[in-house]
């Protein structure tokens, strides 16, 4: 049975900065047979970001010399780079802050697996404009922190994995077929594998469809809706977020999707408000053809794993219905008497034996 670290090791926090560029988002750009030469070149900008985050390091635990987790035969620490969602407000220490101590260091501390969160361009003290950054900048982004990961004592550069939240798991997808094979893994976390528009429509819908529109009448709506709303904000961005959206506007995962090598683990929420589960793992099979859909098969010759989670919702908490369970985390509280959020086991045990198979390791 599976019973989460409650208790989590002490660790040592450690204030990091590395520099990212735009350099996969370059390389895609020139590849890209629908721009001329010099639109790619221009597409975008020859510059360097700091960006700020937070190395979490699994504390030593045993006797006074400090016995550690690690693997007795290579005595380094594998990692795992976690991947925000999208938005201003989305940090690992605001938004993300239950979810990442609860879905990554109580899980994989205890293990011997280091965590590195980082803050986007233009969020926290990292450098940039977030509404003017699109996923293939995200993708440098989180490949400037494995490349880091990788020149830090004490980390094994061959069992580094990366794992994204809602957007990040789409960035998780990108990095997996542009930067694979520097890669143990990718998560992709209620995350969608379609394009945008059709991403729109999902939300949409449930909104029309929690409002009390019959599921027809609020599925018309939201094609129309998300049609006009993408005309629109390519036509006028009036706001940050609709300036962010219009660099979303054109883009479909399926391309990386088809080219994904390396091991991938795809987690779908089946009562999630903004991604919809159905689409998400009909597109996943269209784009990669065969994928593995028991959770308890070892063998997998696509390294490609689907998982479904009946009754939770977008953050992977329980929910009785897709409009409940649209309510924001911080919805569900108050100052004044948080509720810390309950999150599924079954999501925690099956993500968990997942990642730690794919870094050599297994549950005590």
């Amino acid at each position: 049975m599976f019973i989460p670290n409650t208790e989590l090791q002490a660790q040592q926090r450690q204030d990091v900065w590395f520099q990212s560029t735009n350099m996969l988002s370059r390389q895609f750009a020139l590849e890209d047979t629908s721009l001329r030469p010099r639109q790619a070149e221009r597409k975008y900008e020859d510059r360097i970001y700091e960006l700020h985050g937070e190395l979490v390091w699994p504390q030593p635990i045993g006797d006074s010399k400090g016995v550690t987790t690690l693997d007795q035969n290579t005595q380094l620490h594998p990692a795992i780079v976690f991947l925000v969602g999208s938005g201003l407000n989305s940090t690992h220490i605001g938004l993300y802050a239950n979810f990442v101590r609860e879905n990554l260091e109580q899980l994989f501390l205890q293990y011997g697996v280091a965590l590195l969160y980082f803050d986007k361009r233009g969020v926290g003290l990292s450098e940039g404009r977030w509404h003017r950054t699109d996923l293939y900048e995200r993708a440098d982004d989180a490949r400037a922190a494995v490349q880091f990961l990788r020149q830090q004592p004490g980390i094994d550069p061959e069992r580094i994995g990366v794992a994204g939240h809602s957007q990040g798991g789409t960035v998780a997808q990108i990095l997996g077929h542009l930067y694979g094979d520097s890669l143990a893994f990718i998560a992709s976390l209620a995350a969608p594998t379609y394009d945008t528009q059709r991403r729109l429509t999902h939300e949409y819908y449930s909104m029309y469809h929690c409002s009390g529109e019959p599921q027809d009448i609020a599925l018309d709506k939201a094609q129309k809706k998300a049609i006009s709303d993408l005309n629109w904000v390519n036509a006028f961005p009036l706001t940050k977020t609709w300036r962010h959206l219009s660099e979303l506007t054109d883009f479909n995962p399926a391309p990386h999707l088809a080219q994904l090598q390396l091991p991938a683990y795809f987690a779908f929420p089946e009562l999630d408000y903004f991604v919809s589960a159905e689409w998400g793992v009909e597109a996943l099979k269209q784009a990669t053809e065969k994928v593995n859909f028991a959770p308890e098969t070892t063998e997998n010759p696509t390294n490609t794993t689907i998982q479904l989670f009946p009754g939770l919702d977008h953050d992977f908490i329980p929910t009785s219905d897709v409009c409940t369970g649209a309510a924001t985390e911080s919805e569900q509280s108050d100052e004044l008497s948080p509720k810390k959020p309950v999150y599924s086991q079954e999501f925690q045990q099956h993500f968990q034996q997942w990642v730690l198979s794919h870094l050599g390791l297994g549950l005590i």
